[in-house]
């Protein structure tokens, strides 16, 4: 028999594929300390997060109602569009002299190149935001457990068409910008000579051709004919505004830019200057929300202390997809959501969880601090619900799928009223923002206060860590509890340790966090 179950375990976890919708934290004790239940898993709660956790002594049974939400910016894409915001006036500059064939200055030429570069930034893969709320009620009578649960999550992913932004001769009349009136002799100072020196290396590193070609809509700018002349007429076109240390820095921005910018301008030029009415830059909306009907149950099995235990789900699956094309004239951003909701599709699949759970203690009582050990596997089936016209239309494959995911968990006890525990995603799971994907490392403590069967005071801190995306940073979490009788009122949260910039409608630089969420949790136990 221990044969027999070593097997399935590694049929359970070797089998599955890679990638699923981030894990949904559901309920605000688990939320509080970092994401980590599937070594506790007690409670109706429990039913969720490992159902084998129902067959363990001493497991309180009742109702539970947990709701909660959770919103991250992904790929720090507020970082970028900060970056852009804040060298919006200097393209106002550009744009003024392609229409009136004036000069830029080495400042303006600075603003542009990281424009361009911030700009492409924004298709990397993994750039985004990402929206999930969930909630449910739960029944737990010994081992058996009802749950009806709904989690959403929603995705937007940004693609930007930098190759047609049509930067040369943008009207009738004029031949974008002009150096013609402007010296392109050397700079008398030296200081300044040395500026436009750096800035010709960098000309050459882009390509003179194709930086001509999009600042001046022609292989040469009047008044221009080599990357010396033009260096030369960036330098001198802002001496008139700049100081020397100015100009300095704008030359070491074009420096730092010039590789990164070379790429995009060659394939820009490439386009011939399309112009802006070719523009496909848009906003994609992915994303589903699904009710679950699960039935649960947990048993002993084999060993003392080992428990095994499965839900059988009836899973409602809504999908929705939209494309929003941010520069359509007839594009509404106050449709975005209706639009997103009006192209959903609905479908019902079945759905398996299975679950093991091992309290230690139960078969070797000299261990120290109550070992407990589980691993949940949820969605082993696969279901794939049906996805909306517009979405396969774009692209997308026919079905959307909920892939499996496998967590392990681990809790200890060291006394009585204080508990420590952690998980960890087997899976690395997809999410619906393109390329971005979520494995969460997680650990949390809680400590009881006064630990009395009518009265207790939980304090929950915790903390998590996204390990398939190298550049995410750690998030704090927390909570308390008020348990009086037998009715329990929870509270949990998180806030990333990492903030992003923007910029509000006033114009004053604000910091939000690149995630946050908030849980709520109210149980009536016996």
């Amino acid at each position: 028999m221990r044969k027999n179950l070593l097997l399935t375990l590694t049929l359970i976890v070797g089998g599955i594929r890679l990638g699923a919708e981030s894990w949904p934290v559901l309920g605000s004790q688990p939320a509080a300390i970092g994401g980590s239940f599937v070594g506790m898993a007690k409670g109706p709660l429990g039913q969720f997060w490992n159902p084998a956790g129902l067959a363990q002594e001493n497991n309180i049974s009742g109702l539970s109602i947990p709701v909660g939400g959770r919103f991250e910016l992904t790929g720090g894409i507020l970082k970028d569009a900060y970056n852009i915001s804040n060298i919006a006036a200097k393209y106002d500059a550009i744009q003024t002299a392609q229409t009136s064939s004036g000069a830029i200055n080495a400042d303006q030429m600075a603003a542009f190149l990281q424009g361009v570069v911030a700009l492409d930034s924004l298709n990397k893969p993994g750039k985004g935001f990402l929206i999930d709320v969930g909630g449910g009620l739960g029944v737990k009578i010994g081992r058996f457990a009802l749950m009806v649960n709904q989690y959403t999550e929603v995705g937007a992913t940004p693609f930007v068409d930098i190759k047609n932004i049509g930067l040369g001769a943008i009207s009738a009349g004029s031949g974008g910008v002009n150096f013609a009136a402007i010296s392109n002799g050397d700079p008398a100072d030296a200081t300044n000579l040395a500026s436009a020196n750096q800035i010709e290396t960098a000309i050459n590193t882009i390509g003179f051709a194709s930086v001509a070609n999009m600042i001046c809509g022609a292989a040469t700018c009047p008044g221009i004919s080599s990357p010396n002349e033009l260096s030369n007429a960036l330098v001198n076109q802002a001496t008139a505004t700049s100081t020397t240390a100015e100009i300095a820095n704008a030359a070491q921005l074009i420096a730092d830019n010039a590789a990164a910018a070379g790429p995009i301008i060659a394939a820009i030029v490439n386009g011939n200057n399309n112009p802006y009415t070719n523009n496909a830059s848009n906003l994609t909306l992915r994303g589903a929300s699904f009710t679950e009907i699960a039935l649960g149950m947990g048993h002993q099995l084999l060993l003392p202390g080992l428990y095994v235990g499965a839900n059988i789900k009836a899973i409602q699956g809504t999908v929705g997809y939209h494309k929003f094309q941010v520069l359509d004239k007839e594009a509404d951003v106050g449709d975005l959501v209706k639009d997103f909701d009006r192209s959903k599709k609905d479908s019902i699949q079945p759905g398996l969880d299975v679950g093991v759970f091992y309290d230690l203690n139960k078969t070797l009582p000299v261990l120290p601090m109550r070992p407990r050990v589980g691993l949940m596997a949820r969605n082993i089936n696969s279901p794939e619900f049906d996805q909306p016209d517009v979405a396969k239309q774009n692209g997308e494959s026919s079905k959307y799928r909920l892939d499996s995911q496998v967590r392990f968990g681990a809790s200890f006890s060291p006394f009585n009223f204080w508990t420590l525990a952690a998980d960890i995603d087997v899976t690395e799971n997809k999410t619906p923002v393109k390329g971005f994907k979520s494995r969460m490392l997680a650990a949390g403590t809680e400590i009881n206060v006064f630990n009395k069967s009518w009265l207790n005071i939980p304090l929950r801190a915790g903390i998590n860590k996204n390990i398939a995306e190298s550049k995410s940073k750690a998030a704090y979490t927390g909570g308390l509890g008020l348990n009086f009788l037998h009715v329990h009122v929870d509270l949990g949260g998180s806030i990333s340790s990492e903030t992003e910039k923007y910029k509000d409608k006033n114009g004053k630089t604000q910091d939000v966090p690149a995630n946050a969420s908030a849980h709520a949790n109210i149980s009536i136990l016996f």
